[in-house]
């Protein structure tokens, strides 16, 4: 009995040195998919500046990570600047954008593990004007890389790296996304200081009036500044104002006070109302951009990103971007 034990306890430590030895193989911060792998890891989907929430990244923080097959990852939401989490099929033409493909504002849930095969996304969250945090979940059946972005925003995109048996860690996850979000606030707050001390861009025509450009917001490489500027306190009757967007989103300039429409993908917010470009302001009655598209290297020309509006009395008008009104993109003119 005794020699029988001993011989037990011998097995038992050479088992114990034979795993200690596979693990000790492992990369760092990799979980060992078999052993204590978590059910769930949880990453963000862009991110508002909690001091000033006109400030936004365009990030998936981290943008890269690694997770086993089965691993449910979660993607948190939490606003007020909306994002969608959006998987397409290889073969797809670039990107997808809610601008070109209003269906993706809905959203198409995974009917399974993804293997990368259909379209897979969470939608535009947060909807309208939620203050809780939304969550897009979904699991991946098949090793390999796939690759995501957001719908609103097409230059905001990640990668899912799925292994057989191993992933990163959540404290790598979480430690990682913290240190790039500080590092693109610190992007964005600088932008916005560059944004509102920027002098007005004043065109002088020749029956005397002048034309005064507003911009809708800015961008960096990985943040929008979602501020209209300047604030024009100058501005004289018969004088005019073109909202133009050189940002990498798109936006609005929606008079009306009470009467703007709060859904940003209903007709009447997409669309220019009454019509084209220009239009003349006038109190208590809604007019509106629609979408001006955002600037990218392959365009659109500054015509189709522009809108003007003509200054007929004194007053102030006052104006939002619907789709960032959750932010506090509103913006004045005081006409004089």
């Amino acid at each position: 009995m005794r020699l029988g034990s001993v011989r037990i306890r011998a097995l038992a430590a050479a088992a114990l040195a034979v795993a200690g030895s596979a693990l000790m193989t492992l990369p760092a911060h990799a979980t060992p998919r078999a052993a204590a792998a978590p059910p769930e890891v949880t990453l963000q989907a862009g991110l508002n500046d909690p001091h000033d929430p006109n400030i936004a990244v365009l990030e998936f923080l981290p943008e890269s990570i690694k997770v086993a097959k089965d691993t449910m990852v979660t993607w948190e939401i939490a606003g007020p600047e909306p994002h969608t989490v959006t998987f397409v099929p290889p073969g797809a033409d670039g990107p997808p954008a809610v601008d070109t493909d209003p269906s993706l504002f809905s959203p198409t849930a995974a009917t399974g593990p993804y293997v990368g095969t259909t379209l897979v996304n969470s939608g535009l969250q947060p909807a309208g004007n939620a203050t809780s945090v939304a969550k897009f979940s979904m699991s991946f059946g098949k090793t390999g890389t796939y690759t995501y972005s957001c719908a609103l925003h097409p230059n905001m995109t990640g990668t899912v790296q799925v292994t057989d048996d191993t992933q990163d860690s959540q404290q790598k996850i979480t430690k990682t996304a913290k240190a790039q979000a500080k590092q693109y606030l610190a992007e964005g707050e600088a932008a916005e200081k560059k944004l509102v001390a920027a002098k007005a861009v004043q065109t002088k025509n020749a029956d005397g009036s002048t034309t005064y450009d507003v911009e809708m917001g800015s961008s960096t490489a990985h943040t929008n500044v979602l501020t209209f500027s300047p604030t024009l306190r100058n501005v004289k009757s018969g004088d005019h104002v073109r909202f133009v967007n050189n940002s990498s989103a798109p936006h609005t300039a929606s008079f009306g006070g009470a009467l703007v429409p709060t859904i940003s993908i209903s007709p009447d917010v997409m669309h220019a109302v009454p019509g084209p470009s220009p239009q003349t302001l006038t109190p208590a009655v809604y007019l509106n951009t629609g979408w001006l598209p955002p600037k990218t290297k392959q365009g659109p020309p500054l015509a189709a990103r522009s809108y003007t509006y003509d200054v007929p009395s004194p007053g102030k008008y006052t104006y939002v971007c619907v789709l960032h009104l959750p932010s506090g993109m509103v913006g004045e003119i005081d006409a004089g």
